[in-house]
């Protein structure tokens, strides 16, 4: 499996140095007609009295951008129309809003994965003229240079043209119960059963027993108090959803599989990723009933009840975890990097910031991109339970304190991204339907890749994938 490493790197995240960063060159430099200094003829008023219409998924992230629009407004004049909604919902109204050219928005946000399909279906537009348009550099704390290159190629580039800005970076990681695994009378039964120590998993054979050493039922012991309902090693989602196929593909990967190899082939029932689905078939017997109607949203609810010991979960569901109005584990949870087998594995999850071809506000629109990615904006969201998309917040000593911080620097380290193809959102369509055939147990993990294999070939035909990783 081909992996697009995201360089936020040991480098990148120490001070730069002399204007520059390990993140490598900026597009202002690459491009000096990008400046990112304000034009001498423009003002941030200048397109005061505007309204840009804006969807993007619900979640704590977006929450958090809600929050700093009045202060947009108020730098530039430009009002904000946000519509959030869930996932699929989002999807959805966007995909209607194109294929019906309603002009319905000026700003899209969409998984990165997406971002082939929306620049060969020409839904979305280059932001290369508004980014050599120097009249629209209007926000004086924008850098261009300071957003982190890999985040930036992930969510917005394409065949060597910029579509977008990243916006919510989130990647995959392991969040874990830690006053569990620091109870003295939890590690002694541990070494009893298992014969080793009981520590944080670092691979997937551990990750194993301990999921099921914390498997209890109600009426049974924990850290020394009786169980009032039954307790699981980890929770996980099944349900036909992207979900699951973001969570499995960590498996897959770690376990040298995925979806093409380093050729462009099509890998999905490697002897590899068969095995990474069996292991995660076999793992659901440890989580928590119901696991076909479960995804992310089921998953931190379920850790926020402290009913699991762990789980594989985007970290920008970790805010929740440490929200003590609404979770009773907040204090309690350490955080990690995914178990390993043959290879490192975080999936990158990241969401970008797209301009429709038919928007109405493109310029202002591109204002708001700007904006957005300066670092007061970025640090905010950061403390919102959000992740920053610019080098100099790693570097901020009021971020560092953030419980899930210094695992989710070295997950983006090691980063691995979905296909990109125009081709993957009906793959992902067939692999979410297979991955559920498996874990209901209606097809075996064998069967259910194998019959993902074929209808991928019949999907890309002779065609090779450009940009497969």
């Amino acid at each position: 499996m081909k992996k697009r490493t995201l360089f936020i790197t040991a480098a990148l995240l120490t001070v730069c140095m002399a204007g520059t960063c390990g993140c490598g060159a900026s597009r202002s430099e690459a491009d000096p007609a990008a400046s990112s200094e304000p034009a001498a003829d423009s003002g941030a008023k200048r397109f005061a009295g505007t309204t840009i219409y804006m969807i993007a998924e619900q979640q704590t992230p977006t929450e958090a951008l809600k929050k700093q629009l009045d202060n947009f407004t108020e730098e530039t004049g430009i009002i904000v129309d946000l519509e959030m909604a869930p996932y699929d919902n989002v999807i959805q109204k966007e995909t209607l809003a194109f294929e019906s050219k309603s002009g319905a928005y000026d700003i899209i946000a969409a998984p990165y994965q997406f971002l082939g399909n929306l620049v060969e279906n020409n839904y979305i537009q280059p932001l290369d003229k508004f980014m050599e348009d120097d009249s629209l550099n209007i926000i004086e704390a924008y850098d261009e240079s300071d957003i982190i290159k890999g985040l930036w190629d992930a969510s917005g580039e394409w065949q060597g043209t910029i579509y977008g800005v990243p916006s919510n970076s989130c990647i995959g990681m392991m969040a874990y119960r830690k006053d569990l695994f620091e109870n003295e009378e939890e590690k002694a039964a541990f070494k009893e059963a298992y014969g080793y120590d009981l520590t944080v998993p670092t691979d997937w054979d551990t990750y194993y027993d301990v999921a099921e050493f914390f498997t209890r039922e109600k009426g049974e012991m924990l850290a020394g108090e009786e169980l009032k309902n039954n307790f699981y090693g980890v929770s996980m989602s099944g349900k036909r959803h992207d979900a699951t196929t973001c969570e499995w593909l960590n498996y897959a990967w770690s376990f040298g599989g995925g979806v093409f190899d380093e050729e462009g082939n099509i890998a999905i029932n490697s002897p590899e990723s068969v095995a990474a689905l069996e292991y995660f078939c076999n793992l659901t017997k440890f989580a928590p009933e119901g696991i076909a109607s479960k995804t992310w949203d089921e998953q931190t609810t379920e850790m926020q009840q402290g009913i699991a010991a762990m789980t594989i979960l985007f970290n920008d569901c970790y805010a929740a975890l440490e929200a003590e109005d609404s979770s009773v584990i907040a204090g309690k949870t350490g955080y990690g990097l995914v178990p390993k087998k043959e290879a490192d594995a975080a999936h990158y999850g990241g969401w970008g910031f797209y301009i429709p071809t038919d928007s109405g506000n493109p310029e202002a629109a591109w204002v708001f991109m700007q904006w957005f990615n300066t670092p007061e904006v970025q640090k905010n969201i950061s403390l919102d339970g959000g992740f920053p998309n610019l080098s100099s917040c790693y570097e901020d000593p009021d971020l560092s304190g953030i419980p899930y911080w210094e695992a989710s620097k070295k997950a983006y380290e090691i980063s691995t991204t979905r296909p990109r193809i125009a081709q993957w959102p009906k793959m992902d369509e067939i692999l979410m339907l297979e991955l559920s055939n498996a874990i209901t147990g209606e097809e075996t993990p064998q069967q259910a890749l194998d019959n993902a294999a074929q209808k991928f070939t019949e999907e890309l035909g002779d065609q090779l994938p450009i940009d497969y990783q």
